[in-house]
């Protein structure tokens, strides 16, 4: 299969655009002392394939299958989910704060000996969507632990963290407080959380906790313990980024997200009708996150070009299960394919000439309930949205205009009229309806070139199978008589106005476009002048 890109928006009716290429008439090679009373003079000639009329700069892009038969693509992306939406880890503050009595130490007149006290705390770490953490695998973050007491004693406080490892090894802090005859006693130490792994299903609830234990060495001064001295301590957890966090993120709804796909296959069109026989839409998620997804797929429409009226599309299904790559930096991708054996209306949805197809879907986490998912920091859920068109079907009454700057610059003294001849012969099955009209800078009309309009080009007949057989030849001339010449010097644009259809459009003929179909034209121009002596 073969891709390119164009720049127009229907195949067939860029043949027009060729006849655009002969924009400006240059009499100005005819001499006023021309000996000749006639003047042929060719203007313009080419062969043209689908390659030739196709640009590769505007993004619309065009499939040729295997048989060479062509098909428009459009597509949008979107990204859906990102790993911040469903797995962050916001700063937290724990403060814990207990008497000398709290945590065992003697009430005495007078302290003198050195005794360690024991217990332990739990740290709940929260998350905005209530996710059970299992454990997280840091890559940023930072644990500042700041203790207090109104001891009168020196006291080490040494924290270990069962649960947080670095290489292998439970993290420890120890701050150590000397009594130098004033309180509260104030201390404070950190832990940087980039090389840090959290086993945080130790806990009672067997999720998102880390186990602290604490001891505390109370080496006596001589002076006494009363019982309700304070021994606090805090930790403040601030900045934390996760390289993988392995939980379960619950059943809840994680996005709404509504997405357009441009159309600019009607953008250059005012008016017709484009009956599409076998368009689809495929709806693709790519999921990095180890989550699946049940996605609710709540509206799909097109919007017609002109009046801004909605088409929306039947039939399709309510929901569609996105999975999970089960490998930590895969994606697992899943496709929701929409056609007119599996919809009420999509090909009917398309001949209003849209310009946009328009999706709104949601999502939610763990349809199937209780499982072990996993979040890598750069996890994405991503939906690219689709349209395919292939080019069978018929059109009619697709119109459109063109406005070009033209000049005639060229001595009429001696030139009695001038005939501009078109000839075409066409191998795509599409007809042009034309209207030229010559104008000067403020649009007044100077010559209508056609005299209304004319069948510039011919459609090709095709077969039973859509395919065009043969070329169809047309020849058009233009005169502009000598009392009209003096109008061309005031000639500053020429409009085109186009009136097409494909063969037999009118009366439902499928036709289809191939790759080997070819356009030749020839422009060339008579002037018939008097002889001067």
């Amino acid at each position: 299969m073969k891709t390119i890109r164009i720049r127009y928006t229907i195949l067939a009716l860029l043949l027009i655009s060729m006849i655009y290429a002969c924009k400006k008439v240059d009499l100005s090679k005819i001499s006023s002392d021309a000996w000749n009373p006639s003047l042929a003079v060719p203007l313009a000639k080419g062969e043209f394939s689908v390659y030739d009329v196709l640009e590769k700069d505007t993004g619309d892009l065009i499939v040729i299958d295997q048989q060479g038969a062509l098909a428009l693509i459009y597509t949008s992306e979107k990204v859906l989910l990102n790993a911040a939406d469903v797995a962050s880890l916001p700063d937290q503050n724990f403060n814990f704060s207990e008497s000398a009595n709290g945590i065992g130490a003697p009430i005495v007149p007078s302290y003198s000996g050195t005794q360690t006290f024991n217990y332990s705390e739990i740290i709940s770490l929260a998350n905005p969507l209530g996710a059970d953490l299992y454990d997280v695998d840091f890559k940023n973050g930072l644990i500042t632990i700041t203790t207090s007491t109104t001891l009168l004693h020196d006291v080490k406080y040494t924290f270990s963290f069962p649960d947080l490892t670095e290489n292998g090894t439970p993290v420890s802090r120890v701050i150590n407080l000397v009594y130098g005859g004033t309180v509260p006693q104030i201390g404070s130490t950190t832990i940087n959380l980039n090389t840090v792994f959290a086993d945080l299903t130790n806990g009672p609830n067997a999720h998102s906790e880390i186990n602290v234990n604490v001891a505390v060495e109370i080496t006596g001064s001589g002076n006494p313990i009363i019982g309700a001295e304070s021994v606090d301590f805090s930790f403040n957890v601030a900045n934390m980024e996760y390289d993988l966090v392995h939980g379960y993120f619950g059943m809840q709804n994680l996005f709404n997200a509504m997405d357009t796909v441009d159309i600019k296959l009607f953008n250059n069109f005012t008016s017709g009708s484009f009956s599409l026989i076998n368009p689809s839409i495929d709806l693709t998620f790519v999921n990095s996150f180890g989550l699946p997804v049940q996605i609710g797929i709540n509206q799909i429409k097109t919007k017609e070009t002109t009046s801004g009226t909605e088409y929306p599309l039947t039939g399709f299904p309510p929901t569609f299960n996105v999975t999970a790559p089960i490998t930590v930096g895969q994606s697992s991708s899943s496709t929701l394919s929409l056609s007119t054996s599996n919809t009420g209306n999509l090909n009917t949805i398309i001949t209003p000439t849209p310009k946009s197809l328009i999706y709104d879907v949601d999502g939610i986490s763990n349809p199937a309930g209780q499982a072990i998912n996993f979040v890598k920091d750069d996890s994405k859920l991503k939906l690219k949205g689709t349209l395919n068109l292939p080019l069978e079907g018929f059109a009619t009454g697709f119109m459109f205009s063109d406005t070009i700057e033209a000049s005639a610059d060229f001595d009429q003294e001696f030139v009695e009229s001038v005939m501009i001849r078109l000839n075409t012969e066409n191998g795509f099955p599409v007809e042009a309806n034309v209207k030229v009209l010559l104008v000067d800078q403020n649009y007044s009309l100077l010559k209508d070139l056609t005299s209304g309009t004319q069948t510039l080009i011919g459609a090709a007949p095709v077969n039973s199978a859509g395919k065009a057989t043969t070329k169809v030849q047309k020849i058009n001339d233009f005169t502009i008589t000598k009392a009209e010449l003096p109008l061309l010097s005031n000639m500053k644009y020429i409009i085109f106005e186009v009136d097409s259809q494909t063969f037999q459009g009118n009366q439902g003929t499928i036709v289809k476009m191939y790759e080997d179909y070819m356009f030749n034209v020839r422009v060339g121009m008579q002037v018939q002048g008097s002889v001067q002596f």
